[in-house]
């Protein structure tokens, strides 16, 4: 298995259980260097991070969160997990916009049930038929301020709010102890109770004897026998510069989305010049994510003067999740596909309601402590549409710091994802009210593309060649022919587990 960033060592590379006021700038990355990094980047996960000077790219407006490291961006991630629902797979046959996947919820519903009991899923069973239940550990309960958010998001017709459903063991889980709520999974947690490829993944595959790990190696080309077939990859290491290159009977391609699609648009060659498993002309193309907006916070009054338990302290990915409420029984006018909504309510760390508070001294803080537990919020994610002309190519004016050529982009909001940020602003702040909740923020957005780090498309699959990207082994997000309004890991898991399934059957056969 070939990384292009570094091996780490769970034990000793990350600043588990370290608060904020323990580091320089209380967490906060000095101004020289803010420009190196992305914005999820800071002082104690830079390191897990790309350095955007030494990798550019160009073209339209776009924050490319790109992490480097044994375990990618599970070393970070939000732990959201949700299954798509049977009518993501169909899109084109339930509006008519874009493709259906060639396989359906019911192909994948196996692989889903197996990863889930693999890593662990804790959340509730809701039986939603937009959200299908998964097979669950016992959910992380909603706090205070989200049940009251709660009876006035259900007072709404057709509306939901649920526990959130999150990668995190709470109970003693295939070896792995259960969370001990310090909320720092994003730290990478170091008794492996939140799920990473680093802490569950990767160390039973070391222990078979049967796993290299080559890191600090940055692949840029897919090699091709005389047949056409892929027989290994050329890289750079990172440190040395020295080009090398590696043989293997199968390759697989699982770098991220849009890192998988520049290594094939770059492994170009007399047979292949546009770019390998590109004779369709779609590779680049249909980009999909996230749209982020209607993002609102407020205050729940009722809640003053009470003793909160610390938000901070609870796994990441629980608290509020809204499902998706537009274009399930009844169609909207206004836009194609939906979003939902994720939040939290409680005491954080920081009393972000501090700054809104009057007043100076002893009364002051008493008011802060007072207001404390009263803070709640949201933010809305919704499905980007996939265009063609939501691409990405390889810009031949420029290289990265190692020489290869970078990714351009071509990627806008269309009205679709307008009115849908429109939409889900106006929805967000009718629920508040209808909770009773003081609402003091409101940031429609939407946030710019790539904010949401949930890149999906450019290598989709398809029953048509020529309408799709085939005859290749991508493990990553851009397979998906439409991202759904729902976080993709999940899915990415299922799929690579059905694609490796099949990848060991076929050896057997000596089909491959």
């Amino acid at each position: 298995m070939l990384e292009a960033g570094p091996a780490l060592d769970l034990e000793k590379d990350f600043f588990h259980h370290r608060k904020v006021y323990e580091f320089p700038h209380r967490n906060a990355l000095p101004k020289r260097e803010r420009a190196a990094y992305c914005y999820a980047a800071n002082p104690w996960n830079k390191q897990n991070f790309v350095d955007e000077r030494e990798n550019p790219y160009t073209g339209t407006e776009f924050v490319w969160v790109r992490a480097r490291a044994v375990g990618g961006k599970t070393l970070h991630w939000g732990l959201v997990s949700l299954r798509l629902a049977p009518n993501d797979f169909k899109g084109r046959s339930h509006d008519g916009y874009g493709v259906d996947w060639p396989i359906g919820y019911e192909e994948i519903e196996p692989y889903y049930e197996r990863v889930e009991r693999l890593i662990g899923i804790s959340g509730n069973a809701d039986h939603l038929p937009n959200n299908p239940d998964s097979i669950f550990l016992p959910p992380v309960p909603l706090s205070c301020g989200e049940e009251i958010l709660r009876r006035g998001v259900e007072s709404l017709p057709g509306r939901r709010l649920i526990m959130g459903r999150t990668a995190i063991v709470t109970r003693p889980h295939n070896g792995r102890p259960a969370c001990h709520y310090c909320g720092h999974c994003d730290r990478v947690c170091d008794v492996r109770a939140s799920f990473s490829s680093l802490g569950v993944l990767i160390p039973p595959a070391l222990a078979t004897g049967k796993l290299t790990i080559r890191p600090n190696a940055l692949v840029h080309t897919v090699t091709v026998d005389k047949n056409n077939r892929a027989t290994g990859v050329a890289f750079v290491d990172r440190l040395t510069r020295r080009h090398e290159e590696v043989r293997g009977r199968i390759v697989v391609l699982g770098a991220s989305t849009l890192e998988t699609t520049r290594l094939l648009l770059n492994s170009k060659s007399p047979a292949h010049p546009n770019g390998l498993a590109n004779s369709s002309g779609v590779l680049g193309k249909y980009f999909c994510e996230h749209v982020m907006g209607g993002s609102v916070n407020g205050i729940i009054h009722e809640l003053a003067g009470r003793h909160g338990i610390p938000s901070d302290a609870r796994p990441h990915g629980s608290g509020a999740y809204i499902p998706k409420f537009r274009n399930v029984t009844e169609r909207s006018k206004e836009f194609l596909r939906g979003y939902g909504f994720e939040g939290g309510a409680g005491a954080g760390e920081f009393p972000g309601v501090a700054h809104r508070l009057p007043g100076f001294g002893a009364s002051f803080k008493r008011e802060v402590k007072r207001m404390w537990p009263t803070t709640v919020g949201v933010t809305g994610f919704g499905e980007v549409l996939p265009r063609a002309d939501n691409y990405v190519e390889i810009d031949p004016t420029r290289t990265d710091a190692w020489g290869i050529p970078v990714l351009r982009f071509h990627v806008t909001w269309g009205e679709n994802e307008l009115a849908m940020v429109r939409d889900m602003t106006a929805a967000a702040e009718e629920m508040f009210r209808a909770a009773k909740i003081e609402i003091t923020r409101v940031r429609p957005g939407p946030l710019p593309p790539g904010y949401s780090i949930h890149e999906a498309g450019t290598a989709r699959m398809g029953n048509d060649p020529r309408e799709s990207v085939v005859n290749r082994f991508n493990q990553d997000a851009s397979v998906f022919c439409n991202s759904s309004e729902k976080n993709p890991t999940l899915t990415i898991l299922a799929l690579a587990m059905r694609a490796s399934e099949y990848i060991v059957s076929e050896r057997r056969k000596g089909n491959l």
